[in-house]
């Protein structure tokens, strides 16, 4: 059953097969079918989105990028925002891939969905009348401004994430090409609806969903209002770091909840004529290559690319600035996009660096929580100290009460005080943004 079977020669002496070095000989370690069996058995994927598995996994298939055999997708279903749910799925679903051989390329890719919504019809409905029944999980429509913000932000920091999302290792293609995420820059919501950006979006990217975010699962009202919100990010490069791709998933839940507070003020104003020929031409030094599938390479061409790399650095950092107070809730995310706006994964491995070594740099050790911060969390929302005159009176009368508690006397809180500890708890979750003093109560409060 080989393919590259030769007879052997009946009268010929010096006649040898040699399978051992054979390109064709089948490897389960590294054959795609094989691998995805196996992942298959330890993710137990549950080709459902209606079914959560532990894993989080909602199938394994195969893509028509890739090649051998279309190698391997593993596709997820939704999680809450949160930074360490992420990185949880992420490191699983990375780490079992490593360990059968898998790898990344120019071809691969993460793409990441927003949505309020899996379904768009009623379960069981056949024909073309299902499409009259619409699930619709949404409370109320969205207003259309919140996604022409989102839109926005999409536009003015393009390349920013680009930037931060480079995940090859040769400094003159850092990045993939642009034909699967083909630039939204010049799609504005400022003179045209929304409904007509989607549709722009999906006509410029070849009449698909390759847009460098895409709409085409959202639906529209007859006013123009969102009945269905769901968005593609389609900017990442194939990371091989759990950090980094949760990082990612946090800051397009950032990018959403910052359109939603602009919208308050009206439409976020990007930039003019010129800085839109700038922002193309930056655009242009890291986002390219729209050639055929047969043509050539995947790859963008970013030799030109050292010549912005301090203005993306800039941009990416002014981003993160911009939804820092989103982030710092959803966990430590803001801390790993800080290093990936300096440093993207691809100029770390240019510089020689294997992955699990880009994974070191990038890690943050998710926190164990003592039980004193346990107890003292617990004391703040059962409200057990309230009607306080002044933050240093709730701070003395909690001091008192823990002092009291059998568990917290048996800790080594090393030396200092019970008050001490609680008043460095209430700086450190204040300067976070995750507490606040409120005079009607008399008490602080988690937020």
């Amino acid at each position: 059953m080989c393919t590259g079977f030769i007879s052997a020669c009946v009268t010929c002496t010096k006649f040898e097969i040699d399978c051992n070095s054979c390109e064709h000989r089948f490897d389960p370690k590294r054959n795609p079918d094989a691998i995805r069996e196996r992942m298959s058995k330890e993710l137990r994927p549950s080709n459902s989105y209606g079914n959560l598995t532990k894993f989080g996994v909602h199938s394994i298939t195969t893509d028509g990028s890739l090649l051998g055999k279309k190698g391997a997708e593993i596709i997820t279903s939704g999680r809450r925002p949160d930074f360490w749910e992420y990185f949880k799925m992420a490191k699983r679903i990375i780490d079992l891939a490593t360990e059968n051989s898998a790898f990344v390329n120019e071809r691969c890719s993460i793409h990441a969905h927003l949505l309020g919504a899996y379904y768009g019809k009623v379960p069981g409905e056949m024909g073309s009348g299902a499409s009259m029944n619409p699930v619709n999980e949404m409370e109320k429509d969205m207003p259309e401004i919140i996604l022409a913000n989102f839109h926005q932000l999409c536009r003015r920091y393009q390349s920013a994430i680009t930037w931060m999302a480079m995940g090859l290792d040769d400094p003159k293609h850092l990045t993939r090409w642009e034909k699967f995420r083909v630039s939204v820059l010049e799609h504005s919501p400022v003179m045209a609806s929304m409904m007509a950006v989607k549709d722009e979006v999906h006509r410029t990217s070849g009449g698909n969903k390759y847009g460098w975010v895409n709409y085409m699962n959202t639906a529209f009202g007859d006013d123009g209002s969102i009945k269905r919100f769901h968005v593609e990010m389609r900017v990442l490069d194939a990371l091989m770091s759990p950090s980094a791709v949760a990082a990612f998933g946090c800051l397009y839940v950032a990018m959403l909840i910052k359109a939603v507070e602009i919208s308050r003020y009206g439409l976020l104003n990007v930039g003019d004529s010129d800085w839109l020929a700038h922002a193309m031409e930056v655009k242009n030094a890291i986002l390219n290559n729209m050639k055929g599938y047969q043509d050539g390479d995947r790859f963008g061409d970013t030799h030109n690319l050292p010549a912005y790399s301090e203005e993306l650095t800039r941009e990416s950092f002014e981003l993160i600035a911009q939804t820092k107070h989103i982030l710092i809730r959803l966990g430590p995310c803001y801390d790993i996009l800080e290093k990936l706006a300096e440093r993207p994964c691809a100029l770390r491995r240019v510089s020689g660096q294997p992955w699990p070594d880009i994974e070191r740099d990038l890690a943050v050790q998710m926190p164990q929580e003592t039980l004193f911060e346990a107890k003292l969390a617990e004391l703040i929302d059962i409200r057990a100290v309230d009607q306080c005159h002044d933050k240093g009176e709730w701070v003395s009368e909690v001091a008192r009460v823990l002092t009291e508690d059998s568990e917290v006397k048996k800790m080594d809180l090393g030396g200092i005080a019970i008050a001490e500890r609680i008043q460095e708890y209430l700086e450190n979750k204040e300067r976070d943004g995750e507490l606040i003093w409120m005079d009607k109560l008399g008490a602080v409060a988690l937020i």
